[in-house]
């Protein structure tokens, strides 16, 4: 004999009653409008199958015998996010199945679907329900896509954040080698290049005196700020460094004599001076060109 729910299982939709279609249509809508909801909050794929499966089988017409599974998997890893609402059919004969897959597009980064199953026949999907899993697919194909969009943009964002830093480094490196030259260019003027212009201004040196510190200034001038180890080294005195100038220009002991009004054997003993306080230390290094190339320091 046939109870109440055997005759409400082979009731064909035609004669549903009234209030019954109308229930029917108030669990959809109440489906679609969580599901809309959850897609509003752009959810990680995990909580978006979750959520599609929590509001999708209350909407079916006997929720209490179906089960919702949903399957998403990535498509750049294969990695997947599996839930389900409600016990699966186990054994035969099954009940009826729907299953709609979601369409293959690289933009989703997601393969997979959404399967409602009764546990046992006897229980039949009703048209509209067929309907209903189609627009929830499209709402979770949407959110899947947002989501693959959100992480290609975290990733994007995480590799441009690297890429600050780096350039933040090396705007910082800049900015000190920036200070270091300043500086540099700062010791080796009032060391070097200003005494070089007085010189060449002094009215009481000989015109041809004053140009020979003019060639030398306009000489200095075109060098590097500061050789590594050059004459600017802040261990030299100003005469050392005077006479370090113009070694580096190619004058000799003699001609830095002349020029300055000096002895040639105190030439010569700076010039001692000078490669001991750079620690030139071999007899037959050319003082003159190391001071050029700054190979001084260390030696």
């Amino acid at each position: 004999m046939n109870g109440p729910d055997d005759a409400r299982r082979s009731t064909p939709v035609g004669s549903m009653t009234t209030r019954e279609l109308l229930a029917e249509r108030e669990k959809e809508l109440a489906c679609i409008h969580a599901i809309c909801l959850l897609a509003a909050e752009a959810p990680e794929p995990r909580e978006a199958a979750a959520g599609i499966a929590r509001a999708l089988r209350p909407a079916t017409r006997h929720p209490g015998a179906v089960s919702c599974a949903v399957d998403f998997v990535r498509s750049d890893d294969g990695a997947s996010f599996s839930t389900r609402e409600g016990s699966a059919a186990t054994g035969n004969p099954r009940g009826e199945v729907l299953e709609a897959r979601l369409p293959d597009d690289p933009s989703l980064g997601w393969t997979g679907g959404i399967r409602l199953e009764y546990a046992e026949a006897g229980h039949d999907f009703l048209p509209q329900e067929r309907t209903l899993l189609d627009s929830v697919l499209v709402v979770a194909a949407s959110m899947l896509r947002t989501a693959n969009l959100i992480a290609r943009l975290r990733a994007a964002s995480k590799d441009l954040e690297s890429k600050n830093a780096a350039l933040r480094e090396i705007l910082a490196m800049l900015e000190d080698e920036r200070r270091a030259v300043a500086a540099s260019f700062k010791r080796r003027l009032s060391a070097e290049l200003l005494p070089l212009a007085e010189r060449a201004r002094d009215a009481s040196l000989s015109g041809e005196r004053r140009a020979e510190y003019l060639g030398l200034l306009v000489a200095e001038l075109g060098r590097d700020p500061e050789p590594p180890g050059g004459a600017s080294d802040p261990a030299l005195s100003p005469r050392e460094r005077e006479i370090a100038v113009q070694v580096r220009n190619g004058r000799t002991s003699k001609e830095i004599a002349a020029l300055l009004g000096i002895a040639e054997a105190t030439v010569e003993r700076h010039r001692h001076n000078i490669r001991r306080k750079l620690r030139v230390k071999e007899r037959g290094a050319n003082l003159a060109s190391l001071l050029a190339s700054g190979a001084g320091r260390g030696m």
